[in-house]
């Protein structure tokens, strides 16, 4: 429980963004840093899958270039549930703001981008698989006669077999491969329906080493109230319904324009997901 406990709080005081986002905890907006702006983003993220738990800290330097581009390393030290903090990856990303459509109205505000980069494994490329045998079930039988006291039983072998993701051990396969070396490409939208309001889309595509070209989505609206707060909700997941999808309720605090913090709480939405994930991003402009 102590454990439990400090890793919580490590991921809510030590942030950064698992994915890779810029504004965002999961999704890349269309932003353009002006050339040779440097910004920084620290963080952390706590995942909870039942059985075992992952926790990783990141940091990024995102440094703007002459048209349009941005450059983008990204630092990632995780611990898979090993207590070892052993997993180490570096994530080189280049990233293309297009030039503005022109189009007139609420539209006038859309952009579009192209993300592009490869996360390099530094520690021999671990497949990020645990291997946590068949779930202990228990033995019904002597309970026929008592018919609440069954279906209790019944529930609790049920909910241990809702967390076996797969039996296997867990994997991240699909778009999540944290710690794995691999290639991705993000095509981005975004738009500004008001001064107040921003909605953001990716779609999502991963060249894996060892294994067929995978495809997901990542989306997010924010609703900024004053200067100094905004909320928003924040998607990410595979095309496959039985992949691994994140639902997310986000926090920001704005301390002036170069300072900011962003805290979130998701709920995974399928078997393959983690039960809860806790994430959060600081960002630095200097």
């Amino acid at each position: 429980m102590r454990r439990r406990v400090a890793i919580v709080g490590l991921a809510l005081v030590l942030p950064a963004s698992a994915h890779h986002g810029q504004d965002f905890l999961v999704a890349i907006d269309a932003g353009v840093n002006r050339p040779w702006e440097i910004r920084t983003t620290f963080g952390g993220e706590f995942s909870d899958y039942g059985n075992f738990e992952e926790n990783s800290l990141i940091h990024s330097v995102i440094l703007g270039l002459p048209n349009n581009l941005t450059l983008i390393n990204i630092l990632r030290s995780a611990d898979d549930e090993e207590g070892s903090w052993n997993t180490l990856s570096t994530t080189p990303m280049l990233q293309w703001t297009a030039p503005s459509p022109g189009l007139g109205g609420v539209m006038s505000s859309l952009r579009f981008a192209v993300a592009a980069g490869w996360e390099i494994s530094l520690n021999g490329g671990r497949d990020h698989r645990h291997d946590h045998g068949s779930p202990s079930f228990v033995d019904c039988s002597s309970l026929v006669a008592i018919p609440p006291a069954l279906l209790a039983c019944q529930l609790a072998n049920q909910n241990a077999a809702n967390h076996t993701h797969g039996g296997d051990g867990h994997a991240h396969d699909g778009i999540h491969r944290h710690g794995q070396s691999h290639g991705f490409l993000r095509l981005v939208a975004e738009l500004n329906p008001t001064p107040q309001d921003r909605l953001v889309f990716n779609t999502i595509t991963v060249f894996p080493e060892d294994d067929a070209v995978q495809w997901g989505y990542a989306t997010a609206y924010r609703r900024r109230f004053d200067d100094h707060w905004a909320t928003g909700i924040e998607a990410i997941g595979d095309l496959d319904a039985n992949g691994e999808h994140l639902l997310y309720l986000t926090g920001t605090v704005y301390l002036g324009s170069q300072f900011s913090a962003t805290f979130g709480a998701a709920t995974g939405l399928t078997q393959n997901s983690p039960d809860f994930t806790l994430q959060t991003l600081i960002s630095w402009r200097f």
